[in-house]
């Protein structure tokens, strides 16, 4: 049975995801979603050992989010404030920051296991994404943040798609680029940890790239591009809810990311084809 509170938790959070991917793949960030979410599983790992460490903390179930949510937005801010300037290449900043937060979770989890005998706490959410556990007060959380996160874009819609076509343009049109290149660095941060809870920190990051891919394959047009990035991600999103309601061994977090992937191909194989047809006539 599908959970009401689960499913518009996971629509507002992958609408925001949608709306930020447009950005996302104008800037050329696909891999940045990536960094962050796995800083965020580093995070958990640190809260792993600090519940290990004190006893008092033993059974603070919430111990993790936390984590996630400061080691989320520091490394966010760690890989803007690396990335401006060239002081190190994007790319490089991104994978720095994904393979040491990735080995030290991982690490932090074998430890604890040792240790307790059993996984610690939110290690199977944060990886693969348990929409039941998204009880209401959470889903309003997801919500409002999802929301937030939506009103910032459009209010700042235009300084930001400026930004991610034409940085330098941007600059001499009077933009702000240095407090668009950190908002935006914060906004997918935000993203991410809302996410991460609901598809899992690995595969949030599909959420901030094919559903602007996909639309991309099928227009350019900047208006129909976020509205076919808004379906496409509501249509995977809702698809993978259904299939875990009906087969529950089924995580969510795959089952969303496996039907954006298939929408990708459908749209790459049509723009193809219209392509061809095109120039056949």
């Amino acid at each position: 049975m599908i959970s009401f509170a689960p499913l518009i938790a996971t629509a507002a959070m992958a609408v925001a995801c949608a709306v930020l991917s447009v950005f996302v793949v104008a800037r050329r960030w696909a891999f940045i979603g990536e960094g962050i979410s796995h800083s965020g599983f580093g995070g958990a790992g640190a809260a792993w050992l600090i519940m290990l460490a004190s006893p008092a903390l033993a059974a603070a179930e919430w111990m993790p989010y936390v984590a996630v949510l400061f080691f989320c937005l520091g490394t966010a801010l760690a890989i803007g404030y690396m990335s401006r300037g060239n002081r190190v290449a994007g790319d490089a900043a991104i994978g720095i920051f994904l393979v040491a937060s990735l080995a030290f979770g991982f690490l932090a989890r074998h430890i604890y296991l040792h240790v307790r005998g059993v996984d610690p706490s939110a290690f199977e959410q944060l990886l693969f994404g348990l929409s039941n556990v998204i009880d209401r007060p959470r889903a309003i959380v997801t919500v409002l943040v999802s929301g937030a996160v939506l009103l910032t874009l459009a209010a700042l819609g235009k300084e930001i798609l400026s930004y991610c076509f034409d940085p330098q343009m941007a600059q001499a049109s009077g933009v702000r680029v240095g407090v668009i290149h950190y908002l935006l660095m914060l906004l997918i941060a935000v993203t991410v940890i809302v996410g991460m809870p609901i598809i899992g920190s690995p595969l949030v990051t599909a959420l901030l790239v094919l559903p602007a891919v996909t639309a991309t394959q099928l227009t350019q047009r900047l208006r129909q591009v976020f509205v076919i990035a808004i379906a496409t991600a509501l249509a995977a999103v809702v698809a993978g809810v259904i299939v875990h309601a009906k087969w529950t061994f089924i995580p969510v977090g795959p089952a969303v990311v496996l039907t954006l992937f298939v929408i990708f191909l459908t749209s790459y194989v049509a723009g193809r084809a219209r392509t061809a047809q095109s120039a056949l006539s």
